[in-house]
């Protein structure tokens, strides 16, 4: 008959067992420690041949100390969370220290007796029992008082760590909600910019301005339905020549657009819709009123991703007019995901107005 297949333990049952092991070999190590100082002394005193004796007498105090103490702690622990005064707490702990007290006192009796016989000791008397419940109480004392102290400084630290963390979490928490706030603030953004351009045209190019709100209604589906701050920058590109499309609606071949971006930076991660808004503020101040010449350019530099933004022979780019929620916003969200490792700056460069931005060089993982 086949052995039924044993699961392989949980990480977290392998630490439970690491961790019991580790307390067994502390005690063992304790209890051997105490046993050879207490050997070396009565040699010293021309008494030899106890060592064993004594091992076995400090081993099974360290051992039995050791088995009390978890339990110890767990009840420590609820006595401190437990509701009511002073008087009450003080009355716990003396009513605790005393059953620790008369467990270890009992357990040490008890196995001692069983190990010395094995071991060929057969005269082995503790003594009288009353006598040494009081003889191991004041160190009792000291053991329930290291362990009040240790778990109570270990209680302080977790509770430490959970504030941390859900303080850690609610800043979390509200950054999401800003960025969330600030990605959807593009929607009605942009949509009021492009109802603005079909409105320019749908007199004069009635043909255009519908391809052009057909396009608005594909770019703003895309929008609505993605749910994150970040994507590929391959995927902005996909988004931006939507929004091209509506823009080539609407100005035709009077609208150049060169995409210059370098090879491997495809899945290079992106704020969602960053070049949206600076594209189209290149493309309102991109000349004159017979060409808009801008372009579009990504590079890799010194472990930062830099996309610029530019137009030709056109006016320095202003914060106002209509431009300053995208550009605004633009800032505020880099702000937001990259902290100081992210800016944007407006700069003018021969005769080129460009908008620049850099961001962390990070890529998304692809599954």
């Amino acid at each position: 008959m086949p052995l039924p297949d044993r699961k392989p333990p949980t990480p977290r049952e392998g630490l439970a067992w690491r961790r019991v092991l580790a307390w067994a070999a502390l005690c063992t190590a304790i209890g051997l420690l105490n046993a050879y100082h207490l050997y070396l002394d009565e040699a010293a005193n021309g008494r030899h041949g106890v060592l064993l004796p004594r091992a076995i007498t400090e081993l099974t105090g360290a051992w039995c100390a050791g088995l009390l103490v978890p339990p110890l702690a767990v009840a420590l622990g609820h006595l401190r969370r437990q509701a009511g005064g002073r008087l009450f707490r003080y009355a716990g702990h003396v009513g605790l220290l005393l059953v620790f007290s008369l467990l270890h006192t009992s357990l040490i009796w008890g196995s001692r007796v069983l190990l010395f016989p094995l071991v060929g000791i057969t005269d082995y008397d503790y003594g009288v029992m009353a006598w040494r419940y009081a003889m191991e109480f004041p160190s009792d004392v000291i053991l329930y008082g290291l362990t009040a102290c240790i778990t109570w400084l270990l209680q302080h630290y977790r509770a430490s760590r959970a504030r941390e963390l859900h303080a850690a979490q609610l800043e979390s928490a509200l950054a999401d909600a800003r960025l969330d706030a600030l990605r959807l603030q593009l929607n009605p953004h942009f949509l009021f910019n492009a109802l603005n351009a079909v409105s320019a045209t749908m007199y004069e190019q009635p043909r255009a301005a519908d391809e052009m709100l057909a396009r608005v209604g594909d770019l703003l589906r895309a929008t609505l339905q993605a749910d994150m701050q970040e994507h590929t920058l391959g995927d902005e590109l996909r988004l931006l020549s939507l929004y091209l499309d509506i823009q080539g609606a609407r100005f035709g071949d009077r609208l150049q657009v060169k995409l210059d971006i370098a090879q491997g930076l495809d899945s290079v991660r992106v704020p969602f819709l960053v070049l949206q808004p600076l594209v189209e503020n290149a493309i309102e101040h991109a000349g004159n009123a017979v060409e808009h010449c801008v372009s579009v350019r990504a590079r890799a530099n010194d472990g930062h991703v830099e996309l610029c933004v530019s137009n030709q022979e056109g006016s320095p780019v202003s914060r106002h007019h209509g431009h300053g929620i995208g550009m605004g916003n633009t800032q505020a969200r880099l702000r937001h995901l990259y902290g100081e490792d992210a800016g944007l700056a407006l700069e003018t460069v021969a005769d080129q107005t460009q908008a620049r931005v850099w961001l962390p060089l990070r890529e998304i993982a692809t599954p």
